[in-house]
Order: C-alpha cells, then sequence, then structure tokens
C-alpha cells in the first residue's frame, strides 16, 4: 500500500491542540487495625458516576503543589495533609471531538489528623463541579477506579506499597 502525502495528517491540520495539567490526590490514613486506606468518593446524586479521587487543574500561575492542596480542600473539606511523595506524572491523549493532551500529576499524601469512616461534602470553588456533592469513604482501591487509566496506572504495589502490605 502507498500512502500519498493526502493521506497523512500535516501539521497544519492537526488543528490546535488543548494542553491541560491536572492534579490528583492519593490520601491515605492508617485506621483502628492499622491498615492503610485509601480516600475515595462517589457521586451521591449520579450513580453511573465512577468512584474517583479527589483532584482537578491547575490555575494559571498556580504551582502543581498549591493546586493539589486547593483541590483537595474544595472538594473533600480536607486541610494539612502530608505530601509522602510524588507518584508520577499520567499522560491522556484524545482525539475526538478535539485533539487534547492532559498532564496529571499524581501525589501521595497522608492524612495525620483523625477523619470520619464517611462524609458527605459540597465542592467549594467556581470550577465546573463547584456546588456538588461528593460522599467520601476510606477503603481498599474498589476495582471501578481501575476503569480510569489515569487513575489506576499508580494503583500497584509497586508504585504505593502502603497500600498493599498487609
Amino acid at each position: 500500500m502507498n500512502l500519498q502525502s493526502t493521506d497523512l495528517e500535516q501539521p497544519e491540520n492537526l488543528g490546535e491542540i488543548k494542553t491541560t495539567i491536572r492534579v490528583t490526590a492519593y490520601i491515605l490514613r492508617q485506621n483502628s487495625l492499622g491498615q492503610q486506606q485509601l480516600l475515595m468518593f462517589q457521586h451521591p446524586d449520579c450513580a453511573e458516576a465512577p468512584i474517583q479521587l479527589p483532584g482537578g487543574g491547575v490555575e494559571p500561575d498556580e504551582s502543581i503543589e498549591a493546586a493539589l492542596h486547593r483541590e483537595i480542600w474544595e472538594e473533600s473539606g480536607l486541610s494539612n495533609l502530608t505530601i509522602i511523595r510524588k507518584l508520577g506524572i499520567a499522560e491522556m491523549c484524545w482525539r475526538l471531538p478535539r485533539k487534547q493532551i492532559s498532564y496529571r500529576h499524581c501525589f501521595l499524601l497522608r492524612a495525620e489528623q483523625p477523619t470520619p469512616e464517611c462524609w458527605q461534602h459540597t465542592v467549594q470553588g467556581t470550577g465546573i463541579d463547584g456546588g456538588m456533592k461528593f460522599s467520601y469513604f476510606w477503603g481498599e482501591p474498589r476495582s471501578e477506579l481501575f476503569h480510569t487509566p489515569e487513575v489506576s496506572y499508580f494503583l500497584r504495589p509497586d508504585c504505593i506499597p502502603e497500600l498493599y502490605s498487609h
């Protein structure tokens, strides 16, 4: 098969590629049995929405770490969390309906102070999720998290051994 130059995408035909920088928080706490648990949330008003982890977009002129702590506070109400380490950056690319690349900076954090077993929080801020209610809970990573590649990539014993050492 021969390809003609018209068969190949030319740079001028790619259109503008939107790039977003995002953060995701993998927050751990130790339960009363000494086991590590992961903080997750679901949308109580939208049963079909997947289980998620706190996170969101980085605003212009905002550092990655500042965005991380802001998003955690806006989405969960938690503050004063300790960053254990950066897990890495997950890169996602979409082609439809328009070309987009998202760089998701993923961090492992620890909740040092006591936290409830579960709670509901109304998202603060002016983002698209402002005013939404999230239902938070602690536990082992739910299988639904593994349907989101940019989140599930770091949910492995070699990335977060603390979570998998029972």
